[in-house]
């Protein structure tokens, strides 16, 4: 009887033991997959010789630190008034440029120093998973789009080990799409259920192709419109409103344009020793940023920017493949994944001033990533540009892909039914209309377009005011505009904004 008892009790026992590990194992049948937020370029933080006394955050460095180590270039900027010396100061800027981001460079194989080190990531249960919660992903920008890859699909494993589901859905910002790409181009999409695409340079940037091949120039207009759309970005409507002021008195002045004149006199002496001194040692090993440069600089770029074929041969074959095998392969990747039931959509800023250092100013822009190219192909006029009045759309000529404002043709895109282009967004500055719009996305089981909610048409107007979208009208011109965004969100901005066109219509 004691044996019997014996044997029962120590089946018991059993039971207690493999009846949690049952429970660990069980789904979870909440419907609601989790979202991982796959993030833009400087998500990792990069720490140079972490845990000892020298121990510096390299990306992003302290302002203040940055501030400090460039006011030598302020002194030599006044003894170059005085002198006219170019090179003088030119070996001040160059050591200080050299001094704050000298140790991001990579070895001529595209990897890091071990004395600088990354971040890691690995998600946490603090917050229960949710449409309204994101796990974050973060990586280090410099690296292989490829390797940062590998570290998203380890992040994939745990969230999926975390929240017991057999998929996860993603939103990527920015450089996260570049990540995601390489992601799908290593492993699929079978874990994959939904991804939006932010902001992404997915077939590049024009500011990258660009300074990889050596196109710097300066435009007053560019410059202009560039820092006038910076301006609501100041927490203080007052303060941005009396800079936006400054600056305008700058231009009715003739003052930007004598500004112009002596950065095009730096350009002239100092482009090439910068470049070869400067950014070609620091940005050329980098294959995250060669992750950039659109296919059209591409080659060149590897040129200018000296890529030895024999020295720099492993680097080549990193950048290579990221370029050829995923950049340039984004259509084949992403038919062959909706194919396997992965829904898209694609959400991309426009009418910005992209980044005015660049000749690709006129490039319409979420102010850093050129629409053409994060919108897979979608055909734009230039920034102050107008498609023609009697243009005909160059694709799908059933459905009216032109944009009400005759600035954007998205049936060249490569996605042209589930790509949005919201106006005035600037490069994945985002709000709660963001937020119900992805929500909306990540609900639905099928695959959704531009036609499928009146609320979410494919061109619309952002309205940081009221934290929403509104659609895009036919285009108003310069004072129009101006009045719409004054009544639409009244604010000191707004008001010197439509002032300052009045002003200029009445003077013209």
């Amino acid at each position: 009887m004691i044996k019997v008892l014996a044997i029962l009790l120590s089946v018991i026992l059993m039971s207690l033991t493999v009846v949690p590990a049952f429970a660990a194992n069980e789904e979870c049948n909440c419907g609601e997959p989790p979202i991982i937020y796959v993030a833009a370029l400087g998500s990792g933080t990069l720490t140079l010789d972490e845990g000892t006394k020298n121990e510096r955050v390299l990306f992003r460095p302290d302002t203040g630190y940055i501030i400090g180590e460039l006011m030598p270039v302020v002194s030599a900027a006044g003894q170059l008034i005085n002198d006219g010396d170019y090179d003088a100061f030119g070996d001040v800027l160059i050591e200080c440029v050299n001094k704050i981001f000298g140790d991001l460079a990579l070895d001529k194989d595209g990897n890091s120093s071990d004395r600088v080190t990354c971040e890691e990531f690995h998600p946490t249960d603090e917050v229960p998973h949710s449409l309204d919660h994101n796990y974050y992903f973060g990586y280090d920008f410099r690296l292989d789009p490829i390797e940062n890859a590998k570290g998203l699909y380890q992040y994939i494993q745990e969230v999926k080990e975390l929240t017991k589901h057999d998929t996860v859905q993603l939103r990527a910002s920015s450089m996260g799409g570049v990540t995601t790409m390489s992601y799908i181009k290593l492993y699929g999409t079978k874990d994959i259920e939904t991804i939006i695409f932010q902001c992404c340079p997915l077939l590049g940037t024009a500011v990258a192709g660009e300074l990889y091949t050596g196109k710097v120039e300066l435009n007053a207009d560019a410059i202009e419109r560039y820092a006038a759309q910076a301006m609501p970005e100041l927490e203080n409507d007052f303060l941005g409103g009396m800079v936006y002021l400054l600056l305008e008195m700058l231009v009715t002045a003739g003052l930007l344009d004598e500004l112009i004149e002596i950065g095009d006199e730096l350009v002239l002496n100092l482009k090439d020793r910068v470049f070869n001194e400067a950014l070609i040692p620091m940005f050329a090993t980098m294959p995250g940023i060669w992750s950039f440069v659109p296919h059209e600089y591409y080659e060149d770029a590897k040129v200018f920017m000296k890529l030895d074929p024999v020295e720099n041969a492993k680097l080549i074959e990193r950048i290579d493949f990221y370029h050829y095998e995923v950049q340039q392969s984004a259509e084949k990747l992403i038919t062959e994944s909706k194919a396997n039931g992965t829904t898209f959509y694609n959400v991309v800023g426009y009418n910005m001033q992209r980044t005015p250092l660049v000749s690709a100013y006129l490039n319409d822009s979420d102010g850093t990533v050129d629409t053409k190219y994060a919108s897979l192909g979608a055909t734009c006029a230039d920034i102050n540009g107008y498609l023609p009045k009697d243009y005909v759309q160059q694709r799908y000529t059933d459905k009216d892909f032109i944009s009400p404002d005759l600035r954007i043709d998205a049936s060249t895109s490569i996605m042209p039914e589930s790509t949005w282009f919201v106006k005035d967004m600037m490069h994945s500055s985002t709000h709660d209309g963001h937020g119900e719009m992805y929500k909306w996305m990540f609900e639905s089981e099928e695959q959704l377009t531009v036609f499928s909610n009146r609320n979410y048409p494919q061109f619309m107007q952002n309205d940081v005011a009221n934290q929403r979208f509104i659609p895009v009208h036919v285009e108003k011109g310069e004072i129009g505009t101006s009045f719409d965004n004054f009544f639409r969100m009244p604010s000191f901005i707004h008001f010197i904004d439509l002032l300052s066109k009045l002003i200029k219509f009445f003077l013209a």
